[in-house]
């Protein structure tokens, strides 16, 4: 077995918009994507809203079926999984989601939430529930005064406390972040970024962390996928991909980040024109041209494929082809 926890294969979601003309109507959320996840780290998926990343996250617990593709879970093949084996593999595999609110139960007091979670997958005997769910609570930075109220009496932060507290009650491996705590105030987002890094590191646990902040993936991930109208553009480690990033989309996205260091060159804002294309009706060639300041005419009609760069960094630009020399973007 490798050191990578999980592969992902060609992966691919496409969504039927209409019965009339299926291969006019078909939405490409996912469009072919492939990485690798190492255990125990972090790794981020990053892009504007409507980019794949969400439906990505979705598709590797199975709570979204793929259209193609391989997801392996220590190199088991997670598609091929009966609901009965898919269960079981529910205790490795978890997830958190964006709205604290709305993936609790609102007539649920925590006790039943986590209760709930502890019973159906058998975690400890009966006897040990209570005992088991305040030590949850403390470990998420509650306590027992939390465990007979109900979601509404919370604040947005407690609420995605008690949202990791019911991931972590299985004991998984992984946990997929679906962008976490952009529902939180900035303050907030800290704390629950800062309690996931100490979760990691007494666990082990290794997270793919959704998102399109990019300061908070820059905090908490070790490798990084930028996506773009359903494909992966870039793929790096944060370092390479902070300190010197390629495709001009992810240059974009960085350029947007706040910073104190207003002399660093870095900091020129490069402006995206227009809004992202139509997944449903996705540009010829690269799938970025239509909003590129340096696209050529062989973007409008070639798509580009994610080759490496340098090292293990990948990009999916023609301005970075092997034979010729990058282009300074």
């Amino acid at each position: 077995m490798s050191d990578n926890i999980l592969k992902i294969k060609n992966l691919k979601k496409y969504f039927l918009l209409s019965k009339r003309s299926k291969e006019e109507s078909l939405i490409k959320a996912v469009d072919g994507i492939n990485f690798n996840v190492r255990k125990g780290e972090t790794f981020g998926i990053v892009g504007e809203s409507g980019c794949g990343k969400s439906t990505t996250g979705r598709m590797l617990l199975r709570l979204l079926n793929p259209t193609e593709g391989e997801i392996f879970y220590k190199d088991k093949n997670i598609l091929n999984l009966s609901k009965k084996e898919m269960k079981k593999l529910r205790k490795e595999i978890q997830i958190v989601f964006q709205d604290p609110f709305s993936s609790l139960n609102p007539r649920y007091k925590v006790y039943d939430l986590l209760k709930e979670v502890l019973l159906l997958h058998k975690v400890v005997p009966k006897s040990q529930i209570k005992n088991k769910i305040i030590e949850l609570l403390e470990s998420v930075g509650l306590g027992r005064q939390h465990i007979d109220r109900y979601p509404h009496e919370f604040s947005g932060g407690q609420r995605q406390r008690i949202g990791i507290a019911r991931a972590l009650a299985v004991d998984p491996s992984v946990i997929i972040c679906d962008e976490p705590v952009s529902a939180l105030d900035v303050s907030i987002q800290a704390q629950i970024v800062n309690l996931m890094k100490e979760l990691q590191k007494e666990r082990g646990l290794t997270y793919i962390f959704i998102s399109h902040d990019l300061s908070v993936v820059h905090h908490l991930c070790e490798k990084i996928a930028v996506m773009y109208l359903g494909k992966i553009v870039e793929l790096s480690d944060k370092y390479t991909l902070f300190n010197a990033p390629k495709h001009p989309y992810t240059k974009a996205l960085l350029s947007a980040i706040p910073s104190i260091d207003q002399q660093s060159d870095t900091n020129t804002l490069s402006v995206l024109k227009g809004d992202m294309p139509s997944p449903a009706d996705p540009p010829k060639g690269c799938s970025f041209h239509t909003r590129c300041p340096f696209a050529m005419d062989e973007c409008k009609s070639v798509e580009p494929h994610l080759k490496n760069f340098e090292g293990n960094h990948k990009v999916a630009c023609h301005l970075y082809k092997k034979d010729a020399n990058p282009i300074s973007v």
